[in-house]
């Protein structure tokens, strides 16, 4: 299949330089154009995958007839309101001289993990020298961006990148929960890209058109299939699509250690966790999970996060939990399932604009999968001792103790037995480590209960972080 650089611009003039520009300096990859949103939207929901460049306008003109009926073109952000929803596939060009468009379109992609170039029209549409930034500016662009592609995909191994265009079989990763097909219709991507993931969204899926790719892919592949097997596992309960391929992207870029689980259901997650909780590093639950529907001609509830939490609470703690979503009330129903438990939890509030899995979400992950050793603890990662809760109580979460003491109850017992000292005798911990412990086993205790600590516990907390600090300074850091 022959890779594409697709464009969206509709003024005539420039579309025929661009197309000379094409013919002339990039005669290996094929190119198409397209005056409007709505037929390029069209064209990408089968052929993105085909795609090694895109570069679209914004301003589109007015609506036009078209068959005797009304026509909107749209305008450039509606292409990237839809390519935000796609894994990433190449870099794509944004050739647009309104500056303020601009900056929203290349926000939302750059967001989406999609390599964004810019180049500025510097020229008015009918000036005579309207050519000159197409033959400098925009071919520079895509010379650089195409030879950045062609290295990426050299480096992945790729042999399928030949001299006439040919793109190389699909870059999907691997994971535990994938449905791959092998098909040559016409409508094949189509279906997995819309169908498939409507009805599915908890999965990954890939189409592959023959045989032969498929086979180079899972070859490509095995090592990672093996790592799913592996005692290292994120697990997520979502059922949005657009939230769960972001999360997703962001999970295998910055995780490649950890494989992913996915579910879309609470029946089927608490499935999943009764044979394969003892594998499981972090778990990620939303709450509300849809209305019921038809599976298998049967009437299917799909739950809600509530019910995985209750299920948790009967097992002892084997790794933190994340609750994302934007329900309170629904959130603080699941904390309350894990009051009388050890498990160690904390909450990100969700919105619409999905921003908040890359600032918070994913940071909260990072954490909670990377804790700091008393080894690698420098003073930056330690708040003032001043530094309100919400910052103590991150900080508490970058230890592990209870690996560190090999079990739960060991480290509760620790820090029970040090915040009983201090406030009997005024005395803290002689240990970083100890430190550590009664500070994470106290911001539990808070934490479980959904408020911040009372005055007398906050200067116990701050007294520990000072503490925490000295020694790490004095490099006392058993």
């Amino acid at each position: 299949m022959a890779a594409t650089i697709a464009i969206l611009e509709d003024n005539q003039g420039r579309i025929q330089a661009m197309e000379q520009c094409l013919n002339d300096s990039f005669p290996a990859w094929e190119h198409i154009f397209f005056n409007n949103a709505p037929e390029a939207i069209a064209w990408f929901k089968e052929h993105l995958h085909q795609c090694i460049l895109i570069s679209l306008d914004h301003d589109l003109g007015p609506s036009w007839e078209r068959n005797g009926q009304p026509f909107d073109p749209g305008i450039g952000r509606d292409v990237v309101n839809y390519l935000v929803t796609q894994t990433p596939q190449c870099p794509v060009i944004l050739h647009t001289a309104n500056s303020e468009a601009e900056i929203g379109m290349e926000m939302a992609l750059v967001a989406a993990h999609w390599t964004v170039e810019r180049v500025i029209p510097i020229s008015p549409l009918d000036a005579p020298e309207n050519g000159a930034w197409i033959q400098n500016e925009w071919a520079g662009a895509i010379a650089k961006l195409l030879k950045s592609t062609v290295n990426k995909l050299k480096r992945k191994g790729s042999n399928a990148l030949e001299a006439n265009g040919d793109i190389p079989p699909p870059l999907t990763p691997p994971c535990s929960r994938m449905i791959i097909v092998l098909d040559d219709s016409s409508h094949c991507e189509k279906i997995i890209r819309e169908q498939l993931q409507e009805v599915f969204p908890a999965w990954s899926s890939v189409c592959f058109k023959d045989s032969i790719e498929l086979m180079a892919w899972l070859s490509s592949n095995t090592p990672r299939f093996s790592r799913l097997n592996r005692a290292k596992t994120i697990v997520v309960l979502e059922d949005n699509s657009k939230r769960l391929e972001l999360m997703r992207l962001h999970i295998n870029e910055l995780f490649p250690d950890w494989s992913s689980v996915f579910f879309d259901t609470a029946p089927d997650a608490i499935a999943w966790l009764s044979d394969n909780l003892a594998k499981c590093d972090l778990i990620s639950l939303d709450y509300n999970l849809g209305t019921s529907w038809t599976r298998q001609e049967k009437f299917f509830d799909p739950g809600t996060g509530k019910d995985v939490v209750d299920y948790l609470a009967t097992k002892p703690p084997q790794c933190p939990i994340i609750f994302h979503t934007s329900r309170r009330q629904a959130e603080i129903s699941m904390e309350m399932s894990l009051i009388d438990t050890d498990w160690i939890f904390d909450r990100v509030c969700h919105h619409n604009d999905l921003k908040w899995i890359e600032t918070r979400w994913i940071e909260l992950v990072k954490l909670l999968l990377h804790p700091i050793a008393n080894q690698e603890l420098t003073l930056a990662d330690i708040p003032f001792s001043m530094a309100r809760w919400r910052l103590l109580n991150l900080f508490a979460l970058t230890f592990d103790g209870y690996r560190v003491w090999e079990s739960p109850q060991a480290c509760i017992e620790v820090g029970d037995r040090c915040a009983e000292k201090y406030f009997r005798k005024g005395i803290l911990p002689s240990s970083l480590t100890e430190l550590r412990t009664a500070l994470l086993v106290a911001r539990n205790y808070w934490r479980h209960y959904d408020s911040e600590p009372d005055e007398e516990t906050m200067v116990f907390l701050r007294a520990m972080v000072e503490c925490i600090r000295e020694k790490v300074r004095a490099g006392e850091i058993d």
